[in-house]
């Protein structure tokens, strides 16, 4: 090769090398990118009136169940005492727990019996058994001043007839609300 071509070859590399180095967009450091924009949280209003109207019915609809419970909650005695049975027990802890949930309800027992015996007897009988069942649920937690008894005897029977199994559905406890539902 001549000399000449070499540096013909040697002045179109170096001009190509060094116009790629001298460009100013090349030569300039790079802005940096500009930082997100951040967006404040949102402001912790007051609740809104949905929320308000959800929780009213929400306790409408606990008020309701519970109401139902107390009226769906019978428990039975055996003839001539007054003894709580693992049912009846499994029955007043369910009752329990719906009533510490809600602690502005207010309940009354109420006692009965079948129609043997007499008056006086089947009364104080009936006391007893109102009475067995508002220790239980005051064992479970419940405050007994939201418990309220009464006894009726034989005077309020389910089942008038004079079979033993009517005389059994008449051994029993009924739950009834009295205030906060």
């Amino acid at each position: 090769m001549s000399k000449t071509w070499k540096l013909s070859l040697f002045a179109v590399v170096g001009a190509t090398s060094l116009g790629g180095c001298a460009h100013p967009a090349a030569a300039r450091p790079e802005a940096p990118a500009p930082a997100p924009a951040v967006k404040p949280a949102p402001a912790m209003d007051a609740p809104e009136p949905a929320d308000d109207r959800a929780a009213e019915e929400r306790k409408a609809r606990e008020a309701k169940d519970l109401e139902a419970l107390l009226q769906g909650t019978v428990i039975h005695f055996a003839f001539n005492v007054a003894e709580l049975t693992p049912e009846s027990q499994s029955r007043l802890q369910t009752l329990a727990e719906a009533m510490r949930a809600n602690p502005g309800v207010q309940i009354r027992i109420s006692g009965n019996c079948d129609d043997r015996g007499t008056e006086e007897y089947n009364l104080a009988l009936g006391q007893k058994r109102a009475a067995v069942a508002k220790k239980y649920l005051a064992d479970l937690g419940v405050d007994q001043a939201r418990i309220d008894t009464v006894s009726y005897g034989f005077e309020h029977p389910v089942d008038s007839r004079g079979t033993e199994e009517a005389r059994s559905a008449n051994r029993r406890d009924e739950f009834t609300p009295t205030r906060g539902l």
